[in-house]
Protein backbone atom coordinates (compact mmCIF):
# COMPACT_ATOMS: atom_id res chain seq x y z
CA UNK A 1 0.00 0.00 0.00
CA UNK A 2 1.12 3.55 -0.68
CA UNK A 3 0.29 6.57 1.45
CA UNK A 4 -0.43 10.28 1.28
CA UNK A 5 1.62 12.17 3.86
CA UNK A 6 2.40 15.61 5.19
CA UNK A 7 5.99 16.74 5.57
CA UNK A 8 6.01 15.87 9.29
CA UNK A 9 4.46 12.44 8.64
CA UNK A 10 7.12 11.71 6.03
CA UNK A 11 9.90 12.64 8.44
CA UNK A 12 8.39 10.36 11.08
CA UNK A 13 8.15 7.46 8.60
CA UNK A 14 11.81 7.96 7.64
CA UNK A 15 12.81 8.03 11.33
CA UNK A 16 10.99 4.75 11.96
CA UNK A 17 12.56 3.23 8.85
CA UNK A 18 16.02 4.26 10.07
CA UNK A 19 15.34 2.69 13.46
CA UNK A 20 14.13 -0.52 11.82
CA UNK A 21 17.42 -1.03 9.99
CA UNK A 22 17.30 0.91 6.73
CA UNK A 23 19.52 3.95 7.28
CA UNK A 24 18.91 7.44 5.97
CA UNK A 25 21.93 6.94 3.73
CA UNK A 26 20.44 3.74 2.27
CA UNK A 27 17.10 5.48 1.71
CA UNK A 28 18.97 8.19 -0.22
CA UNK A 29 20.72 5.52 -2.27
CA UNK A 30 17.43 3.75 -2.95
CA UNK A 31 15.74 7.01 -3.99
CA UNK A 32 18.56 7.95 -6.35
CA UNK A 33 18.64 4.44 -7.81
CA UNK A 34 14.92 4.36 -8.60
CA UNK A 35 15.07 7.80 -10.20
CA UNK A 36 18.18 6.98 -12.23
CA UNK A 37 16.50 3.82 -13.52
CA UNK A 38 13.51 5.87 -14.62
CA UNK A 39 15.72 8.41 -16.40
CA UNK A 40 17.70 5.74 -18.24
CA UNK A 41 14.46 4.23 -19.47
CA UNK A 42 13.02 7.62 -20.42
CA UNK A 43 15.96 9.28 -22.18
CA UNK A 44 17.94 8.42 -25.31
CA UNK A 45 21.49 7.42 -24.41
CA UNK A 46 23.03 10.57 -25.91
CA UNK A 47 20.88 12.99 -23.87
CA UNK A 48 22.89 15.48 -21.85
CA UNK A 49 21.39 15.69 -18.37
CA UNK A 50 21.91 18.40 -15.75
CA UNK A 51 21.10 17.48 -12.13
CA UNK A 52 20.34 20.56 -10.03
CA UNK A 53 21.25 19.83 -6.40
CA UNK A 54 20.37 21.75 -3.28
CA UNK A 55 22.39 21.63 -0.07
CA UNK A 56 20.09 19.21 1.77
CA UNK A 57 19.08 15.58 1.38
CA UNK A 58 17.02 16.22 -1.75
CA UNK A 59 20.30 17.39 -3.25
CA UNK A 60 21.86 14.17 -1.96
CA UNK A 61 19.27 12.20 -3.95
CA UNK A 62 20.36 14.17 -7.00
CA UNK A 63 24.03 13.37 -6.43
CA UNK A 64 23.20 9.66 -6.32
CA UNK A 65 21.30 10.06 -9.58
CA UNK A 66 24.25 11.82 -11.21
CA UNK A 67 26.71 9.17 -10.02
CA UNK A 68 24.62 6.28 -11.32
CA UNK A 69 23.93 7.93 -14.67
CA UNK A 70 27.66 8.58 -15.10
CA UNK A 71 28.51 4.99 -14.14
CA UNK A 72 26.16 3.80 -16.89
CA UNK A 73 27.91 5.92 -19.49
CA UNK A 74 25.37 8.74 -19.64
CA UNK A 75 26.30 12.38 -20.23
CA UNK A 76 25.55 14.10 -16.93
CA UNK A 77 26.71 17.15 -14.99
CA UNK A 78 25.87 18.56 -11.56
CA UNK A 79 24.77 22.09 -10.75
CA UNK A 80 25.24 22.95 -7.06
CA UNK A 81 22.37 25.41 -6.98
CA UNK A 82 22.64 26.13 -3.24
CA UNK A 83 26.35 25.66 -2.65
CA UNK A 84 28.05 22.59 -1.22
CA UNK A 85 26.02 20.01 0.75
CA UNK A 86 25.21 20.73 4.38
CA UNK A 87 24.17 17.20 5.39
CA UNK A 88 26.60 14.37 6.02
CA UNK A 89 24.90 11.92 3.62
CA UNK A 90 24.73 14.44 0.78
CA UNK A 91 28.37 15.45 1.30
CA UNK A 92 29.44 11.81 1.12
CA UNK A 93 27.61 11.37 -2.16
CA UNK A 94 29.27 14.46 -3.60
CA UNK A 95 32.61 12.86 -2.79
CA UNK A 96 31.51 9.65 -4.54
CA UNK A 97 30.93 11.31 -7.91
CA UNK A 98 33.10 9.60 -10.58
CA UNK A 99 36.26 11.40 -11.54
CA UNK A 100 35.63 13.71 -14.45
CA UNK A 101 32.01 14.52 -13.56
CA UNK A 102 31.41 18.18 -14.38
CA UNK A 103 30.28 20.10 -11.30
CA UNK A 104 29.09 23.71 -11.70
CA UNK A 105 28.48 26.39 -9.12
CA UNK A 106 25.25 28.38 -9.02
CA UNK A 107 27.03 31.27 -10.72
CA UNK A 108 27.89 28.99 -13.67
CA UNK A 109 24.28 27.92 -14.35
CA UNK A 110 24.17 29.28 -17.92
CA UNK A 111 27.21 27.21 -18.85
CA UNK A 112 25.76 24.17 -17.10
CA UNK A 113 22.58 24.27 -19.18
CA UNK A 114 24.36 24.62 -22.52
CA UNK A 115 23.17 21.80 -24.81
CA UNK A 116 21.15 20.17 -21.97
CA UNK A 117 18.25 17.99 -23.11
CA UNK A 118 17.07 17.06 -19.63
CA UNK A 119 17.19 18.78 -16.26
CA UNK A 120 16.58 17.02 -12.94
CA UNK A 121 15.37 19.19 -10.06
CA UNK A 122 16.72 18.20 -6.63
CA UNK A 123 17.08 21.66 -5.09
CA UNK A 124 14.50 22.06 -2.32
CA UNK A 125 12.38 18.94 -1.81
CA UNK A 126 9.76 18.99 0.95
CA UNK A 127 11.43 21.72 2.98
CA UNK A 128 10.37 24.63 0.78
CA UNK A 129 7.94 27.29 1.99
CA UNK A 130 7.54 30.96 1.32
CA UNK A 131 9.09 32.54 -1.76
CA UNK A 132 12.06 31.73 -3.97
CA UNK A 133 15.14 33.93 -3.75
CA UNK A 134 16.64 35.78 -6.69
CA UNK A 135 19.39 33.26 -7.57
CA UNK A 136 17.14 30.15 -7.63
CA UNK A 137 14.61 32.08 -9.69
CA UNK A 138 17.22 32.76 -12.37
CA UNK A 139 18.30 29.10 -12.38
CA UNK A 140 14.74 27.74 -12.51
CA UNK A 141 13.72 30.18 -15.23
CA UNK A 142 16.47 28.75 -17.43
CA UNK A 143 15.76 25.15 -16.38
CA UNK A 144 12.11 25.49 -17.40
CA UNK A 145 13.19 25.90 -21.03
CA UNK A 146 14.62 22.35 -21.16
CA UNK A 147 12.63 19.86 -23.19
CA UNK A 148 12.53 17.19 -20.45
CA UNK A 149 12.15 18.42 -16.86
CA UNK A 150 12.10 15.92 -14.00
CA UNK A 151 11.30 16.90 -10.41
CA UNK A 152 12.49 14.57 -7.67
CA UNK A 153 9.90 14.37 -4.88
CA UNK A 154 8.67 17.99 -5.06
CA UNK A 155 9.17 20.63 -7.76
CA UNK A 156 11.30 23.41 -6.31
CA UNK A 157 9.11 26.32 -5.29
CA UNK A 158 6.13 24.14 -4.26
CA UNK A 159 4.93 23.76 -0.67
CA UNK A 160 4.58 20.01 -0.08
CA UNK A 161 1.89 20.43 2.59
CA UNK A 162 -0.39 23.04 1.01
CA UNK A 163 0.20 22.91 -2.74
CA UNK A 164 0.97 26.63 -2.84
CA UNK A 165 3.68 27.57 -5.29
CA UNK A 166 5.96 30.41 -6.18
CA UNK A 167 5.21 31.83 -9.61
CA UNK A 168 8.81 31.06 -10.65
CA UNK A 169 8.72 27.42 -9.51
CA UNK A 170 10.10 24.48 -11.46
CA UNK A 171 7.51 23.15 -13.91
CA UNK A 172 8.25 19.50 -14.60
CA UNK A 173 7.21 17.21 -17.40
CA UNK A 174 7.62 14.35 -14.89
CA UNK A 175 7.45 14.28 -11.08
CA UNK A 176 9.08 11.35 -9.27
CA UNK A 177 7.55 11.34 -5.80
CA UNK A 178 9.76 9.64 -3.24
CA UNK A 179 8.23 6.92 -1.00
CA UNK A 180 4.76 8.41 -0.49
CA UNK A 181 2.49 10.97 -2.14
CA UNK A 182 2.87 14.40 -0.58
CA UNK A 183 -0.47 15.89 0.46
CA UNK A 184 0.19 19.27 -1.15
CA UNK A 185 0.63 17.71 -4.59
CA UNK A 186 -3.07 16.80 -4.56
CA UNK A 187 -4.07 20.44 -4.26
CA UNK A 188 -4.33 23.20 -6.81
CA UNK A 189 -2.34 24.97 -8.04
CA UNK A 190 0.47 22.42 -7.53
CA UNK A 191 -1.60 19.54 -8.94
CA UNK A 192 -1.85 21.38 -12.26
CA UNK A 193 1.90 21.59 -12.96
CA UNK A 194 3.27 18.14 -12.09
CA UNK A 195 3.25 16.48 -15.50
CA UNK A 196 3.40 12.68 -15.32
CA UNK A 197 3.55 11.52 -11.68
CA UNK A 198 5.34 8.37 -10.51
CA UNK A 199 5.80 7.18 -6.92
CA UNK A 200 9.21 5.64 -6.25
CA UNK A 201 9.41 2.87 -3.66
CA UNK A 202 12.54 3.25 -1.53
CA UNK A 203 11.92 0.44 0.93
CA UNK A 204 10.00 2.20 3.71
CA UNK A 205 7.71 -0.49 5.14
CA UNK A 206 4.01 -0.09 5.96
CA UNK A 207 4.73 -0.24 9.68
CA UNK A 208 6.60 3.05 9.35
CA UNK A 209 3.33 4.76 8.39
CA UNK A 210 1.42 3.48 11.41
CA UNK A 211 -1.33 5.94 12.32
CA UNK A 212 -1.58 7.35 8.82
CA UNK A 213 -5.10 6.76 7.49
CA UNK A 214 -4.70 8.19 3.99
CA UNK A 215 -3.79 5.62 1.34
CA UNK A 216 -2.95 5.95 -2.33
CA UNK A 217 -4.66 3.59 -4.76
CA UNK A 218 -2.29 1.33 -6.67
CA UNK A 219 -2.66 -1.37 -9.30
CA UNK A 220 -2.44 -3.97 -6.57
CA UNK A 221 -5.17 -2.37 -4.48
CA UNK A 222 -8.55 -3.22 -5.83
CA UNK A 223 -8.43 -5.00 -9.17
CA UNK A 224 -11.21 -7.46 -8.46
CA UNK A 225 -13.45 -6.21 -5.66
CA UNK A 226 -16.21 -8.81 -5.85
CA UNK A 227 -16.95 -10.75 -2.67
CA UNK A 228 -16.40 -14.52 -2.87
CA UNK A 229 -19.34 -16.74 -3.79
CA UNK A 230 -19.82 -20.48 -3.63
CA UNK A 231 -21.33 -22.75 -6.28
CA UNK A 232 -24.92 -22.51 -5.10
CA UNK A 233 -25.67 -18.99 -6.25
CA UNK A 234 -28.60 -17.25 -7.92
CA UNK A 235 -29.38 -13.72 -9.06
CA UNK A 236 -30.32 -12.65 -5.56
CA UNK A 237 -26.91 -13.74 -4.29
CA UNK A 238 -25.32 -10.94 -6.30
CA UNK A 239 -27.44 -8.18 -4.86
CA UNK A 240 -30.49 -6.14 -5.81
CA UNK A 241 -29.81 -2.56 -6.86
CA UNK A 242 -32.59 -0.02 -7.33
CA UNK A 243 -31.72 3.04 -9.40
CA UNK A 244 -33.92 6.13 -9.30
CA UNK A 245 -32.43 7.76 -12.37
CA UNK A 246 -33.19 9.27 -15.74
CA UNK A 247 -35.81 11.38 -17.47
CA UNK A 248 -37.00 11.94 -21.03
CA UNK A 249 -34.20 14.48 -21.61
CA UNK A 250 -31.53 12.49 -19.71
CA UNK A 251 -32.48 8.90 -20.44
CA UNK A 252 -28.83 8.14 -21.26
CA UNK A 253 -27.87 8.74 -17.63
CA UNK A 254 -30.20 5.99 -16.49
CA UNK A 255 -29.03 3.67 -19.26
CA UNK A 256 -25.33 4.09 -18.45
CA UNK A 257 -25.86 3.78 -14.72
CA UNK A 258 -27.85 0.56 -15.15
CA UNK A 259 -25.56 -0.92 -17.78
CA UNK A 260 -22.36 -0.30 -15.78
CA UNK A 261 -23.99 -1.78 -12.68
CA UNK A 262 -24.95 -4.95 -14.54
CA UNK A 263 -21.45 -5.20 -16.03
CA UNK A 264 -20.11 -4.88 -12.48
CA UNK A 265 -21.76 -7.98 -11.13
CA UNK A 266 -25.09 -6.95 -9.61
CA UNK A 267 -27.67 -9.74 -9.88
CA UNK A 268 -30.79 -7.61 -10.35
CA UNK A 269 -31.05 -3.98 -11.39
CA UNK A 270 -34.38 -2.21 -10.99
CA UNK A 271 -34.51 0.88 -13.22
CA UNK A 272 -37.02 3.26 -11.66
CA UNK A 273 -37.59 5.90 -14.35
CA UNK A 274 -40.31 8.12 -15.78
CA UNK A 275 -42.57 6.21 -18.17
CA UNK A 276 -41.26 7.90 -21.32
CA UNK A 277 -37.64 7.13 -20.33
CA UNK A 278 -38.45 3.47 -19.69
CA UNK A 279 -39.71 3.10 -23.27
CA UNK A 280 -36.42 4.42 -24.64
CA UNK A 281 -34.01 2.66 -22.29
CA UNK A 282 -35.70 -0.74 -22.44
CA UNK A 283 -35.20 -0.85 -26.21
CA UNK A 284 -31.42 -1.03 -25.70
CA UNK A 285 -31.06 -2.63 -22.27
CA UNK A 286 -32.95 -5.88 -21.85
CA UNK A 287 -31.30 -7.10 -18.62
CA UNK A 288 -32.85 -4.53 -16.26
CA UNK A 289 -36.18 -4.78 -14.47
CA UNK A 290 -38.17 -1.61 -15.09
CA UNK A 291 -40.22 0.35 -12.57
CA UNK A 292 -42.19 3.01 -14.49
CA UNK A 293 -42.75 6.16 -12.47
CA UNK A 294 -45.34 8.90 -13.08
CA UNK A 295 -43.98 11.85 -15.01
CA UNK A 296 -44.51 15.54 -15.60
CA UNK A 297 -45.52 16.79 -19.07
CA UNK A 298 -41.84 17.41 -19.88
CA UNK A 299 -40.80 13.87 -18.93
CA UNK A 300 -39.34 14.23 -15.43
CA UNK A 301 -40.41 12.21 -12.38
CA UNK A 302 -43.63 13.30 -10.70
CA UNK A 303 -43.78 11.89 -7.19
CA UNK A 304 -46.40 12.86 -4.67
CA UNK A 305 -46.79 11.28 -1.24
CA UNK A 306 -48.96 8.46 -2.62
CA UNK A 307 -46.34 7.50 -5.23
CA UNK A 308 -43.59 7.59 -2.62
CA UNK A 309 -45.48 5.35 -0.22
CA UNK A 310 -47.06 2.94 -2.73
CA UNK A 311 -44.38 2.60 -5.46
CA UNK A 312 -41.04 3.83 -4.09
CA UNK A 313 -41.13 2.57 -0.49
CA UNK A 314 -41.77 -1.13 -1.34
CA UNK A 315 -38.59 -1.16 -3.41
CA UNK A 316 -36.53 -0.43 -0.30
CA UNK A 317 -37.61 -3.69 1.33
CA UNK A 318 -36.08 -5.84 -1.39
CA UNK A 319 -33.08 -3.63 -2.28
CA UNK A 320 -29.55 -4.29 -1.03
CA UNK A 321 -28.56 -0.79 -2.24
CA UNK A 322 -30.26 2.25 -3.81
CA UNK A 323 -28.99 4.85 -6.27
CA UNK A 324 -30.66 8.24 -6.61
CA UNK A 325 -29.87 11.24 -8.76
CA UNK A 326 -28.42 10.39 -12.18
CA UNK A 327 -30.34 12.34 -14.83
CA UNK A 328 -33.38 13.03 -12.65
CA UNK A 329 -33.28 16.78 -13.31
CA UNK A 330 -33.16 19.60 -10.82
CA UNK A 331 -36.75 19.95 -9.62
CA UNK A 332 -38.89 19.89 -6.52
CA UNK A 333 -39.85 16.31 -7.41
CA UNK A 334 -36.20 15.26 -7.40
CA UNK A 335 -35.75 17.00 -4.06
CA UNK A 336 -38.79 15.21 -2.63
CA UNK A 337 -37.67 11.81 -3.94
CA UNK A 338 -34.07 12.19 -2.75
CA UNK A 339 -35.05 13.20 0.76
CA UNK A 340 -37.54 10.30 0.92
CA UNK A 341 -34.78 7.86 -0.07
CA UNK A 342 -32.38 9.34 2.48
CA UNK A 343 -34.91 9.14 5.33
CA UNK A 344 -36.59 5.83 4.58
CA UNK A 345 -34.10 3.47 2.88
CA UNK A 346 -32.32 1.31 5.46
CA UNK A 347 -29.89 -0.16 2.92
CA UNK A 348 -26.83 1.73 1.59
CA UNK A 349 -27.71 4.73 -0.59
CA UNK A 350 -25.53 6.22 -3.35
CA UNK A 351 -26.39 9.86 -4.15
CA UNK A 352 -25.10 11.44 -7.35
CA UNK A 353 -25.61 14.44 -9.62
CA UNK A 354 -29.14 15.87 -9.34
CA UNK A 355 -29.65 14.01 -6.08
CA UNK A 356 -26.74 15.96 -4.59
CA UNK A 357 -27.90 19.26 -6.06
CA UNK A 358 -31.42 18.72 -4.74
CA UNK A 359 -30.34 18.58 -1.09
CA UNK A 360 -27.95 21.52 -1.25
CA UNK A 361 -30.46 23.66 0.62
CA UNK A 362 -31.05 21.02 3.30
CA UNK A 363 -27.78 19.15 3.65
CA UNK A 364 -28.47 18.31 7.29
CA UNK A 365 -30.98 15.73 6.07
CA UNK A 366 -27.96 13.45 5.73
CA UNK A 367 -27.68 13.40 9.51
CA UNK A 368 -31.09 11.72 9.66
CA UNK A 369 -29.71 8.68 7.85
CA UNK A 370 -29.57 5.39 9.71
CA UNK A 371 -27.88 3.40 6.92
CA UNK A 372 -24.66 3.85 4.96
CA UNK A 373 -24.46 6.71 2.46
CA UNK A 374 -22.11 7.42 -0.44
CA UNK A 375 -22.00 10.82 -2.17
CA UNK A 376 -20.15 11.29 -5.49
CA UNK A 377 -19.94 15.03 -6.25
CA UNK A 378 -17.67 16.84 -8.67
CA UNK A 379 -16.14 20.07 -7.28
CA UNK A 380 -19.05 22.31 -8.36
CA UNK A 381 -21.64 19.99 -6.80
CA UNK A 382 -19.50 19.79 -3.67
CA UNK A 383 -19.38 23.59 -3.63
CA UNK A 384 -23.18 23.72 -3.63
CA UNK A 385 -23.55 21.46 -0.60
CA UNK A 386 -20.69 22.91 1.44
CA UNK A 387 -20.81 26.62 0.65
CA UNK A 388 -17.10 26.53 -0.17
CA UNK A 389 -15.94 27.98 -3.47
CA UNK A 390 -14.54 25.62 -6.08
CA UNK A 391 -11.17 27.33 -5.62
CA UNK A 392 -11.26 26.67 -1.87
CA UNK A 393 -12.11 23.01 -2.47
CA UNK A 394 -9.41 22.52 -5.08
CA UNK A 395 -6.81 24.12 -2.84
CA UNK A 396 -7.30 21.45 -0.15
CA UNK A 397 -9.28 18.58 -1.64
CA UNK A 398 -8.18 15.98 0.86
CA UNK A 399 -9.14 17.86 4.01
CA UNK A 400 -12.32 19.23 2.47
CA UNK A 401 -13.49 15.70 1.68
CA UNK A 402 -12.39 14.25 5.01
CA UNK A 403 -14.06 17.01 7.00
CA UNK A 404 -17.39 16.62 5.22
CA UNK A 405 -17.38 12.82 5.48
CA UNK A 406 -16.78 12.95 9.22
CA UNK A 407 -19.27 15.74 9.90
CA UNK A 408 -22.15 14.10 8.02
CA UNK A 409 -21.29 10.45 8.59
CA UNK A 410 -21.01 9.59 4.89
CA UNK A 411 -18.52 8.16 2.44
CA UNK A 412 -17.59 10.96 0.07
CA UNK A 413 -16.02 10.51 -3.37
CA UNK A 414 -14.82 13.90 -4.60
CA UNK A 415 -14.26 13.55 -8.35
CA UNK A 416 -11.32 15.06 -10.19
CA UNK A 417 -7.86 14.27 -11.52
CA UNK A 418 -6.96 13.34 -7.94
CA UNK A 419 -10.15 11.63 -6.82
CA UNK A 420 -10.45 11.65 -3.04
CA UNK A 421 -12.50 9.02 -1.21
CA UNK A 422 -13.14 9.77 2.46
CA UNK A 423 -14.88 7.63 5.07
CA UNK A 424 -16.75 8.84 8.16
CA UNK A 425 -14.16 7.17 10.42
CA UNK A 426 -11.31 9.34 9.09
CA UNK A 427 -9.89 6.94 6.51
CA UNK A 428 -9.16 8.36 3.06
CA UNK A 429 -7.86 7.12 -0.26
CA UNK A 430 -6.63 9.02 -3.30
CA UNK A 431 -6.70 7.87 -6.90
CA UNK A 432 -4.28 10.18 -8.67
CA UNK A 433 -4.55 8.43 -12.02
CA UNK A 434 -6.12 10.88 -14.45
CA UNK A 435 -7.44 10.20 -17.93
CA UNK A 436 -8.98 12.83 -20.17
CA UNK A 437 -11.07 10.04 -21.69
CA UNK A 438 -13.30 10.30 -18.62
CA UNK A 439 -14.06 13.97 -19.31
CA UNK A 440 -17.40 13.43 -21.03
CA UNK A 441 -20.99 13.72 -19.91
CA UNK A 442 -22.19 10.34 -18.70
CA UNK A 443 -18.86 9.26 -17.23
CA UNK A 444 -20.10 10.03 -13.72
CA UNK A 445 -23.23 7.92 -14.31
CA UNK A 446 -21.00 4.98 -15.21
CA UNK A 447 -19.00 5.45 -12.00
CA UNK A 448 -22.16 5.60 -9.90
CA UNK A 449 -23.42 2.35 -11.42
CA UNK A 450 -20.11 0.59 -10.66
CA UNK A 451 -20.10 1.76 -7.03
CA UNK A 452 -23.76 0.87 -6.65
CA UNK A 453 -23.13 -2.66 -7.94
CA UNK A 454 -20.24 -3.26 -5.56
CA UNK A 455 -22.25 -1.91 -2.63
CA UNK A 456 -25.30 -4.02 -3.53
CA UNK A 457 -23.08 -7.12 -3.47
CA UNK A 458 -22.09 -6.39 0.12
CA UNK A 459 -18.81 -4.55 -0.35
CA UNK A 460 -18.22 -2.09 2.49
CA UNK A 461 -19.05 1.47 1.24
CA UNK A 462 -15.56 2.94 1.54
CA UNK A 463 -13.99 -0.02 -0.25
CA UNK A 464 -16.78 0.04 -2.85
CA UNK A 465 -16.08 3.71 -3.62
CA UNK A 466 -12.31 3.13 -3.78
CA UNK A 467 -12.76 0.10 -6.03
CA UNK A 468 -15.21 1.99 -8.21
CA UNK A 469 -12.79 4.89 -8.71
CA UNK A 470 -9.98 2.50 -9.57
CA UNK A 471 -11.96 0.30 -11.99
CA UNK A 472 -13.51 3.33 -13.70
CA UNK A 473 -10.05 4.80 -14.36
CA UNK A 474 -8.53 1.45 -15.31
CA UNK A 475 -11.13 0.88 -18.01
CA UNK A 476 -10.28 4.27 -19.51
CA UNK A 477 -6.57 3.50 -19.26
CA UNK A 478 -7.05 0.26 -21.20
CA UNK A 479 -8.94 2.12 -23.91
CA UNK A 480 -6.29 4.85 -24.16
CA UNK A 481 -3.89 2.20 -25.47
CA UNK A 482 -6.27 1.62 -28.40
CA UNK A 483 -7.69 5.00 -29.29
CA UNK A 484 -7.22 8.71 -28.61
CA UNK A 485 -8.52 9.70 -25.21
CA UNK A 486 -10.73 12.29 -26.91
CA UNK A 487 -12.59 9.51 -28.75
CA UNK A 488 -13.54 7.49 -25.66
CA UNK A 489 -17.26 7.40 -24.85
CA UNK A 490 -18.81 6.45 -21.51
CA UNK A 491 -20.34 3.40 -23.17
CA UNK A 492 -16.82 2.37 -24.23
CA UNK A 493 -15.87 2.47 -20.55
CA UNK A 494 -18.72 0.08 -19.75
CA UNK A 495 -17.64 -2.28 -22.53
CA UNK A 496 -14.07 -2.33 -21.17
CA UNK A 497 -15.07 -3.20 -17.59
CA UNK A 498 -14.89 -6.99 -18.11
CA UNK A 499 -11.21 -6.59 -19.04
CA UNK A 500 -10.59 -4.75 -15.77
CA UNK A 501 -12.36 -7.42 -13.75
CA UNK A 502 -10.53 -10.21 -15.58
CA UNK A 503 -7.10 -8.97 -14.50
CA UNK A 504 -5.49 -10.97 -11.75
Amino acid sequence: MQYVVTNSQMKEAERRCDQSGISYYQMMENAGTRCAEFLMELLPENTRTVVMCGSGNNGGDGLVIARLLREHGRSVSVLLASGTPRTTDAAENLARLPIGTLVYSAEQYREAFRYAGCVVDCIYGTGFHGSLREKPVAILRTANHCAVRVAVDIPSGVNSDTGELDEHCFRPTHTLVIAAMKAGLLNAPASDILGEVRIMDIGIGEHCYEGNHVAFLTDDSLRRPFPPHGRNTHKGTFGRLVGFAGSLCYNGAAYMCASSALRSGVGLYFAACPVSAVKIIAAGLHEAVYVPLPETPDGFVDVDSAVLEEIVLPKFDMASAVIVGCGLGNSENTHRLTEFVIRRAACPVIIDADGINSIAGNIDVLKERTGDTILTPHPLEFSRITGLSVAQIQSDRLNAAKGFAQEYGVTLLLKGADTVIAAPDGRACVNSRACSGLSKGGSGDVLTGIIGAFTAQGVEPFRAACAGAYCHWKAADILCARMPAESILPTDIIAALPEVYSQK
